[in-house]
């Protein structure tokens, strides 16, 4: 976003009639009282903000877009700041915050590039946007518009950017699938492995336990996959504390002989509250060569946005989190280590 050059102006202009040299001067029976002229106007420098001005967002911004039958919704999610993403929340007025959002980024007309596994899916123009008239926390604006889809593009959800800000994609002729040996065998083995080294109940069925597995392309080691495993749980708002729940990542190793966990994310419902994390799509929003992945987690009463990524030393962690706690609060969020667990490996897989 650019700075707007502000200039304070006078709004009326005064004339004075000045007589002789005195301040107050008698004119039929009237007093006339001589005003100095108000202070020059001062020029607001380019690159300043406005006092009392909350400034928003100067780096490109990850929207989450959700199809509908007229057509999708659109949501940000956070800015993209280096190899993370950063909330977007406002510390003071959150409605006249969010509007002016609306103002600077989410105009009608507005066109914003669509990505759906890791390549450009379409384009998203603004109809309509605004915010939300029931009190939400983050209190963030939404917009509706249309789908301008590529090709044959079956997708429900897409990661967007704004069109000047969308990455260049190498193409991809098919969309990637994850094999029924790596759902069937490969999951379960390294879910086994996980949950034993954190002494957590096993489930009865580890085919029924995990929920969604997904792939996504890593480079030059190949394919990695994601697996969420509940226990107690469903993928989705609502049931209680009890059970717990798992997200993990793993890749091949680097003799290619067998896979390897990358990311471990155990969450203790009685200790940690409910939270069961969906694998929403993944994009290389940072530029850096490797995939961030983008989540949604659902608690009792409400979901929320996460992000996981790799370090420049290819550790994966959690780099972004925007969750508010009950009574409106938001809660702490930034980039976060988890319990990531390298041992936990099916060799020979």
């Amino acid at each position: 976003m650019k700075p707007v050059i502000r200039s304070a102006r006078a709004a009326v202009g005064l004339i004075v009639v000045i007589l002789a040299g005195c301040d107050n001067v008698s004119w039929g029976g009237a007093d006339i009282a001589v005003v100095p002229p108000p202070p020059r106007a001062v020029e607001v420098a380019e690159g300043t903000q406005e006092a009392g001005v909350e400034p928003l967002p100067t780096s490109p911004i990850l929207y989450y877009v959700a199809r509908t039958a007229a057509g999708g919704i659109m949501t940000p999610v956070g800015q993209i700041t280096g190899d993370s993403l950063s909330p977007i929340r406002s510390a003071g007025d959150a409605a006249t915050y969010a509007g002016r959002f609306v103002a600077e980024f989410m105009r009608q007309g507005a066109e914003f590039t669509l990505f759906s596994g890791g390549r450009r899916a379409g384009t998203f123009v603004v109809d309509n946007a605004g915010v939300p008239e029931t009190p939400t926390c983050p209190l963030l604006p939404t917009a509706t518009g249309t789908l301008e889809l590529s090709g044959s593009i079956a997708a429900a959800e897409f990661l967007a950017l704004a069109r000047a800000d969308a990455p260049t994609v190498p193409p991809r002729a098919d969309r990637l699938e994850v094999p029924a040996g790596v759902r069937a065998r490969i999951a379960p083995i390294l879910a086994e492995r996980a949950v034993r080294a954190r002494r957590a109940q096993l489930p009865g069925s580890w085919a029924s336990a995990i929920e969604q597995v997904t792939v996504f392309p890593t480079g030059a080691t190949g394919n990695a996959y994601t697996a969420t495993l509940l226990v107690g749980d469903t993928l989705g708002p609502g049931l209680d504390n009890d059970g717990y729940s798992m997200f993990y990542i793993f890749a091949p190793t680097t003799s290619q002989t067998g896979y390897d966990t990358v990311f471990v994310n155990y969450r203790s419902y009685p200790e940690t509250g409910k939270a069961a994390p969906r694998m929403i799509d993944y994009l290389d929003w940072s530029r850096d060569g490797t995939p961030e992945l983008l989540l949604q987690v659902y608690g009792i009463n409400d979901s929320w946005f996460e992000a996981v990524g790799a370090d420049q030393g290819g550790k994966w962690r959690r780099i972004f989190r925007d969750r508010c706690e009950e009574g409106g609060r938001m809660l702490p969020a930034g980039v976060e280590t988890t319990d990531s667990a390298a041992a936990d490996t099916a060799a020979g897989s």
